[in-house]
Order: C-alpha cells, then sequence, then structure tokens
C-alpha cells in the first residue's frame, strides 16, 4: 500500500514539473519572456519576422540599450541563425522564420556585455488557438 501510494505521489510531482511552465502573454499577443533585469516579448510579425520588445516591471515599453539578442530557429532543415537589429521599440529580425512549423525557436538574451547569457525555449506553432485566440506559441490556456 505504501508503494502504490508513493508512486502516485511520483507520478502527480512529475506531472506538475513538466506542466509547471505557466505562458504569459505580452501587450502586443506574443509571448512574455521573464528575463532579468528586463521582460521581453517574443512576437512574430505578419511577414514572419520575429519581432522583440523589452519591458520594465510594469510591462511599459523601454527603449533598447546595450542589451543583445539572438534568435536560432531549430526546424528540420537544421539550425537557422536570425540576424537581429536594433529599432526604435526593441529587436526585429533581419530575415524571416523558416518555413513548415512547428519547430524550436532558441532566443538567447544578454541585459549588457558583461551579462549572463538567458536562454528561452519555444515551440513555435503559428496557428491560433481556438480558446484565447492566440498563435498557438503564445496560447495561455490551461492544459497546452
Amino acid at each position: 500500500m505504501k508503494t502504490k501510494a508513493l508512486v502516485i505521489l511520483l507520478a502527480l510531482a512529475c506531472t506538475s514539473l513538466l506542466h509547471a511552465e505557466k505562458v504569459t502573454a505580452g501587450p502586443k499577443g506574443g509571448r512574455l519572456l521573464d528575463s532579468t533585469p528586463l521582460k521581453a516579448e517574443f512576437f512574430v510579425t505578419a511577414e514572419r519576422h520575429v519581432e522583440i520588445t523589452l519591458y520594465d516591471d510594469h510591462t511599459n515599453p523601454i527603449l533598447p540599450g546595450e542589451q543583445t539578442i539572438a534568435v536560432t530557429a531549430e526546424s528540420s532543415g537544421g539550425r537557422t541563425p536570425l540576424p537581429m537589429e536594433k529599432t526604435a521599440a526593441g529587436f526585429l529580425s533581419k530575415t524571416p522564420l523558416p518555413a513548415g512549423e512547428p519547430y524550436r525557436i532558441v532566443v538567447q538574451i544578454r541585459a549588457t556585455p558583461e551579462a549572463k547569457q538567458q536562454n528561452f525555449r519555444i515551440d513555435l506553432d503559428l496557428h491560433t488557438c481556438g480558446e484565447c485566440q492566440r498563435k498557438e506559441y503564445a496560447c495561455t490556456c490551461e492544459g497546452h
């Protein structure tokens, strides 16, 4: 009996760990990445370009400073780095995302040149969720 209860508790703990990542929506409808000390919103434009907007603790947009952003698409065709350029509102990829999703996107954020790099992995799916009406990569529904 103790073994059965222990197995059930272990299974519940593993399940909660697997679903622990709660997606937070950004103001533009993208996915909010909780980087430190700023927040960054990952958003895919209609032209399939990646747009990263930086926010303060109160989700007010801030101008990019010495931050650096690197984005890599890991599709079935291999890894494709997307060169990013600073804009007045944040960062924008110079080239569009490769076709053929779903695949993984890796976003690397460095707050300053000396700061430790923070990595975020996003499963890119551009279909629209029927419940929250966001793209699946930014879906905030429970159970996704």
